[in-house]
């Protein structure tokens, strides 16, 4: 296996691993990824990307494959019930939030996580990423200067040594880097374990014509759910697990001992069929087809230990109730990326990446707190002990809030309270809230001012904000930093819902980081403040270069 020289190791390759990948190959970071597995794991795990995941995706050219390759076969409701083809208690419709228009350009799309991964692999690879399946990390020593890692092939085959800048540990739940980190991973901790299988059989009496999301049932064990996977008769299963449990002998996530008898009986159980024909197949290349996943609550103590960095699940896990775990883990990735390229490419000073933990540490305490309400409210488990509210999901996934304890000078945060979340008609434009989406014209197309970002940080000025633009142009120049302005009525159209929306006046201004969030605002003109002074400070604070 031949060395290789790189700016950023990814370990692990599932979703965070993939789209850190993909992120960083956007700003041109060259990106070596290992994964111990060979291949895609054929079960659906997450099933849904948020619009505001989307959003992220939009910007790496990957938004338009994802809505093309969703899953056909989700539907619409969910359900509890004794079995599949038993009696429901509860039904509810799978709705999107209400005015997702007014907030998002960009759909909830249902898209199963293996297919996902299948598209995020191959545009990785597109753009130049160096992906590596089948190989495993077996340690690493970090110095001043960047990471040393040794991997082997996975299968016993030849070792080598990749020489990296950095690393991001993706590589779960369990994840050995974090371990050998020494990171503690404080929270609830094990919840319970699962074990899924995927099956082949003809279940359409069964459904009864239901378009059907997500069955939860009662048998063999309360806990257990069937989800359609393709829509032409293969179903992922999945039920509680305990080690204990006749059948089960691992006590770590993996493949399990199930003969394809005793597997038959659980998935007769959950459909209601003491006859059904069915066939397990396997959900990884190795031809695996018994999985056993422990479900888990916790943020890691700390998301940075010098040059190597957590993502996903190696840095926060949360139950998979509400579907946020993926969005985390893949918005951890986007973040870290723009800042990793900035530093690499000298833009930026190297503190930057302490803001890092500082931004997604308390977003991600306050997404788990969020699924664990949502579990509570959904299946009756309370592990927190309050009669506390769960916050409305889409200001769950739209409105979480980086610290800005400047206020409306704000431009990053150094730790600070858990963040609050704010309704997605209360996205105004705030220093560390995600800038507003308004539909706009530019060069001669339709398009959002989300759009206008990405690479770059971008200020946006109001149609009689010249005096700013053109104060934040010369300072941008002075520092070396990259920056593209755009300002209303000159080369962006729809100054008036623009500045309703961003809560400034037509002289007033707003600087905006690459990942969309507001890092500075300026309500109106420069009167009694010196504007070079003003904008040099904002973005010297969002490139930390003082």
């Amino acid at each position: 296996m031949p060395d290789d020289q790189t700016s950023v190791l990814i370990v692990g390759g599932g979703l965070t691993g993939l789209s850190a990948a993909v992120f960083l190959r956007v700003h041109g970071v060259p990106v070596t990824l290992v994964e111990r597995h060979r291949g895609v794991l054929l079960h659906p795990r997450a099933r849904t990307v948020n619009p505001r995941t989307l959003e992220l995706f939009h910007q790496a050219g990957l938004a338009e494959a994802i809505v093309a390759g969703r899953n056909r076969a989700a539907g619409e409701l969910m359900i509890t019930a004794e079995t599949l083809t038993g009696r429901e208690r509860v039904r509810r419709g799978a709705e999107a939030p209400d005015g997702e228009h007014l907030i998002s350009p960009c759909p909830w799309t249902p898209i199963d996580q293996d297919r996902l991964e299948v598209l995020l692999r191959a545009h990785a690879e597109k753009l130049g990423a160096n992906l590596r399946f089948g190989v495993e990390l077996t340690s690493f020593e970090q110095d001043d200067d960047g990471v040393v890692a040794s991997v082997r092939d996975a299968a016993g085959g030849p070792a080598g040594v990749v020489r990296a800048s950095y690393l991001i540990a993706a590589d779960g739940c369990g994840s050995p880097v974090r371990r050998r980190l020494g990171i503690g991973r404080p929270g609830p901790g094990l919840l319970g374990s699962t074990m899924t299988l995927v099956f082949d059989a003809d279940l359409d009496e069964h459904v009864r014509g239901r378009s059907i999301a997500v069955c939860h049932v009662d048998h063999p064990a309360p806990g257990t759910v069937l989800l359609p996977h393709d829509g032409r008769g293969r179903w992922v299963f999945s039920t509680p697990w305990e080690p204990a449990r006749p059948g089960g002998s691992a006590d770590t996530d993996g493949p399990i001992d199930l003969d394809d008898e005793r597997a038959l009986l659980l998935i007769r159980a959950a459909v209601g069929d003491p006859g059904l024909r069915a066939r397990v197949v396997p959900q990884l290349d190795d031809g695996t087809r018994f999985l056993r996943y422990d479900i888990e609550a916790f943020v890691a103590e700390r998301f940075r230990a010098g040059r190597v960095f957590l993502a996903g699940d190696a840095a926060h896990a949360m139950p998979p109730v509400g579907a946020l775990g993926s969005g985390t883990g893949i918005q951890d990735a986007h973040n870290l990326a723009w800042k990793l390229a900035a530093v690499l490419a000298g833009r930026a000073g190297p503190a930057l990446l302490d803001t890092y933990e500082a931004e997604r540490g308390p977003v991600a305490e306050f997404t788990l707190r969020q699924a664990l309400l949502l579990m509570r409210d959904r299946t009756g488990r309370d592990v927190l002990g309050t009669d506390e509210p769960a916050a409305a999901y889409d200001s769950v996934v739209f409105g979480y809030r980086y610290p800005a304890p400047g206020g409306e000078t704000a431009v990053h945060g150094a730790g600070g309270p858990v963040p609050a979340a704010v309704a997605p008609e209360e996205l105004t434009g705030l220093p560390g809230t995600r800038a507003p989406h308004v539909t706009i014209r530019y060069e001669g197309r339709v398009c959002s001012t989300l759009d206008l970002y990405g690479s770059d940080a971008v200020l946006i000025a109001g149609p009689e904000g010249a005096e700013w633009a053109a104060a934040t142009t010369a300072a941008a120049e002075r520092l070396g930093t990259p920056l593209r302005v755009h300002r209303l009525g000159a080369d962006l159209d729809d100054p008036d819902q623009w500045c309703r929306r961003h809560r400034v006046g037509p002289a007033g201004a707003v600087l905006v980081r690459p990942d969309g969030f507001v890092a500075w605002r300026a309500a109106d003109g420069p009167a009694g403040v010196d504007p070079d002074t003003a904008v040099a400070d904002a973005l010297s604070g969002l490139w930390c270069l003082a």
